[in-house]
């Protein structure tokens, strides 16, 4: 083997191990089910499913409302807004929801907003394409109009969909190494025959 063919044989090598490494991992789809919410009671301070975490941000010591299997959140004082992310911080994509009652207002950290109104039957939404990479939604139901009456809006939520990207797995790059290592190696052993 030529010392040219050798260096072209490690710049093609190079040029696949740095193409292989830099490839975009593929989007890991999550649903939170709220599955066994309600064995919690009706109050629980937060719940974690499948890597995301849901917490009410309400200033006087919030609170989650938990259907059987489902989260639910109303118009009056405490609880709201609820937050939903990630637990190690990383961003993710909002893709969709089941959701039946009242208004509703979900709003992203990069100032996206997704609003339902009126009273909803139970149906599936899919989201904008503005809810995607974000770090956390957060989930309001406006007061009515006329504090005075006795009856809130309720919401229920269930089935929310996201895409995450998963971390880069240092496998795949340690067998690229290897595989260079064992290039370069049978590069070597030719150019000394």
């Amino acid at each position: 083997m030529t010392q040219s063919s050798w260096i072209q044989r490690c710049i093609v090598a190079l040029c696949c191990a740095f193409g292989m490494a830099c490839a975009p991992a593929f989007a890991q789809t999550v649903t939170l089910t709220f599955d066994n919410i309600g064995n919690l009671g009706p109050y629980p301070d937060s719940w974690t499913e499948s890597g995301f975490s849901v917490t009410s941000l309400d200033p006087s010591g919030g609170h989650l409302h938990s259907g059987a299997n489902s989260l639910v959140l109303h118009s009056r004082e405490g609880s709201q807004p609820y937050r939903f992310q990630r637990l190690d911080g990383e961003s993710f994509d909002f893709i969709a929801f089941d959701y039946f009652g009242g208004d509703s207002v979900f709003v992203s950290d990069t100032g996206a907003t997704f609003t339902i109104l009126g009273d909803q039957p139970l149906a599936t939404f899919t989201m904008p394409a503005a809810f995607q990479g974000v770090t956390y939604i957060d989930w309001f139901m406006p007061n009515p109009g006329d504090l005075s009456t006795p009856d809130p809006q309720w919401g229920e939520i269930d089935n929310f969909v996201t895409n995450i990207s998963p971390a880069p797995e240092p496998g795949q790059v340690a067998m690229l190494g290897l595989g260079l290592a064992g290039l370069l190696l049978h590069g070597r052993r030719s150019r000394r025959r």
